[in-house]
């Protein structure tokens, strides 16, 4: 048995044409697909929403759409609870007037939801009446919140604040400005949460965007990720300089560089100790009033420069001595304000070309000195 479906003007025409018959076989689920007949009907569904009323009532809104350019007669719309492929329950029906070429029917239906509904779906043409040339645009639907019913999604809320983190071995950190975002009912999805820029964030401060997302609706909010160089950079080792001993115990200029291996610092490599260091102190070994030879005693063994790049050391060790041996105590900073304490040694060896491992301070000059290591017993008497 079949029923032959009635079609618009403007279709029969084209069925008497010669373009062929549809019919409906008996059993057929409602807006199942079937072959393309090019008949010139196009029926879809759009701008689908709901609002809700007292208790399980819901409102229905949307569109019925003739994407055709040619007119359709009457149709029938169906509002389900479920998908009705799946056997969904069907809740009303939305009477369709005739629409002309690409005319939209906007329709408003109350329906009473059963309890447990997670998804409402309205259906174009939902009895399989017009052969159409596309049905896969019969269906739209919407889901509803968790529970059922009339209940519709709840937005998820985003939650910032600013983070301050320390920088890692990388010279950059991870951090999180969420704040506690969360999404109200759980549902549909759990809480995705992103970040944007994400990943290592570097020294300094970066906006972050933050976006949660239930799945069905999204929230932003925003923040600041500041990251703080606060590692110390790594003194170099000495180079443990030898000044030729002269017979004059001339004076020699050591640069900090002369003495000491650059330092290496986390964010800013490698560091150059004339820019980035400075001398603290100079300390001696010998006395400053150490016998130089049989008839003669230097004073003023160490001066600084002004700037504290440098030092004049005097190329001299005592005569009844093991070799002098002059210590630099400096401080060098990053970019960042990050200081550490470096010390290199400058030798000179003794008459015989020994060269002392030092015996800790007798004389010193610069800041900090230790008890003790002013200038000599002869040297202020003159």
């Amino acid at each position: 048995m079949s029923l032959r479906r009635p079609l618009s003007f403007f279709a029969s025409l084209l069925m008497l044409s010669g373009c062929g018959t549809e019919t409906l076989e008996e059993g057929a689920a409602p807006g199942q697909s079937r072959a393309a007949l090019h008949t010139g009907i196009d029926l879809a569904v759009s701008g689908l929403g709901v609002t809700c009323d007292d208790g399980q009532v819901a409102t229905v809104t949307g569109s019925i759409v003739n994407e055709a350019p040619t007119g359709i007669d009457p149709s029938v719309a169906g509002i389900y609870a479920g998908n009705p492929a799946e056997g969904g329950t069907l809740l009303a029906t939305v009477n369709v007037p005739w629409l002309v070429g690409k005319e939209r029917y906007a329709f408003e239906t109350a329906v009473q939801i059963p309890e447990g509904t997670q998804k409402l779906f309205v259906v174009a043409d939902a009895f399989d009446f017009f052969p159409e040339d596309s049905e896969e645009n019969n269906t739209a639907s919407l889901t509803l919140a968790a529970g059922g019913g009339c209940l519709v999604n709840q937005a998820p809320v985003a939650l910032c604040k600013n983070v301050t983190v320390a920088a890692d071995a990388s010279c950059g950190a991870s951090a999180s400005i969420d704040d506690g975002s969360y999404d109200p009912d759980g549902f549909p999805q759990p809480l995705s949460i992103t970040a944007s820029p994400a990943g290592q964030y570097p020294v300094g401060t970066t906006p972050v965007t933050l976006t949660v997302s239930d799945g069905m609706d999204s929230a932003t909010c925003s923040a600041t990720v500041t990251v703080v160089d606060a590692t110390a950079p790594v003194a170099g080792a000495s180079k443990n300089l030898v000044l030729a001993r002269t017979l004059g115990a001339d004076y020699k200029t050591v640069t900090l560089a002369d003495c000491a291996q650059p330092a290496a610092d986390t964010c800013g490599g490698t560091l150059d100790l004339q820019q980035s260091a400075s001398i603290i102190r100079v300390e001696s070994d010998e006395s400053e009033d150490a016998l130089f030879s049989l008839a003669l005693f230097k004073c003023q063994d160490i001066k600084l420069s002004a700037d504290r790049k440098s030092a004049q050391l005097r190329a001299e060790s005592s005569l009844l001595g093991n070799g002098r041996v002059y210590t630099m105590v400096y401080s060098v900073a990053d970019a960042s304000g990050n200081a550490t304490i470096g010390t290199c040694k400058v030798k000179v060896p003794s008459p015989l070309g020994i060269l002392s491992v030092g015996l800790g301070p007798n004389y010193c000059q610069g800041e900090g000195c230790p008890a003790g290591t002013g200038n000599g017993l002869l040297c202020p008497l003159l």
